[in-house]
């Protein structure tokens, strides 16, 4: 004899509802969003880039430990702080400040920087310079880079770079400019610029702009 099925089929069970988002996390989604599109357009698109400072070259404007945003821009002109790619060691990145451009004759004597034979006021500088760099041009498409903390910074006082080839060397005779016998460069390529430093974001207590200083000789040039 044949079995019979007698269970009633189950009736068939409705799916909850969807659950609506809360106000609150509705709120913290559209917050996040609009961050994570921030930080695309600038980390992603316009090539800003974080940088922590490694040394007291740039004191006082920028302490050991700052972590900075370096953004890159159409120009660079004297005065701004780059970071920009270490002629000396591969990989490695400084933070300086541009003292001369193309066409620019830079020197320092007596203590001071001159700018195309004529003295220029650096009240960002933690000290008089001690050492003496004879006039030194600066070819179009390059820069002369310097450390505010000038008698404690690895910068262009500091090494010689061969204009054919881009080798550097370290040097701390600052009045020569000559590697057996042939004159060698102490300024870098713009392209080697990484960016400016235009912000400081940590530590919180320093947080802030950091402010651009039109750095010019005695006649304004």
């Amino acid at each position: 004899m044949s079995q019979v099925d007698t269970e009633e089929e189950a009736p068939p069970v409705e799916a909850p509802p969807p659950r609506r988002l809360s106000k609150t996390r509705r709120a913290f989604y559209i917050v996040f969003i609009a961050h994570a599109s921030v930080f695309i357009y600038f980390f992603g698109w316009v090539g800003v880039r974080p940088f922590q400072v490694p040394s007291g070259s740039m004191l006082p404007t920028l302490q050991p430990g700052d972590f900075l945003f370096a953004v890159p821009v159409d120009s660079y002109r004297r005065g701004d702080i780059v970071v920009l790619r270490d002629p000396l060691i591969t990989g490695g990145y400084l933070v300086k400040r541009i003292v001369g451009t193309g066409g620019d004759r830079i020197s320092v004597d007596n203590g001071y920087l001159s700018i195309n034979g004529e003295y220029a006021s650096e009240p960002y500088i933690r000290e008089p310079i001690e050492y003496l760099m004879p006039p030194h041009e600066v070819p179009p498409g390059e820069v002369l880079v310097l450390g505010d903390n000038r008698n404690e910074s690895d910068d262009a006082s500091r090494w010689l770079i061969n204009p054919r080839t881009g080798e550097a060397v370290e040097s701390r005779d600052t009045t020569i400019d000559t590697v057996e016998g042939v004159p060698w460069k102490r300024t870098v390529p713009v392209d080697s610029i990484v960016g400016k430093v235009e912000y400081i974001y940590l530590p919180f207590s320093r947080m802030g702009t950091i402010k651009a200083f039109p750095l010019t000789n005695t006649r304004g040039d």
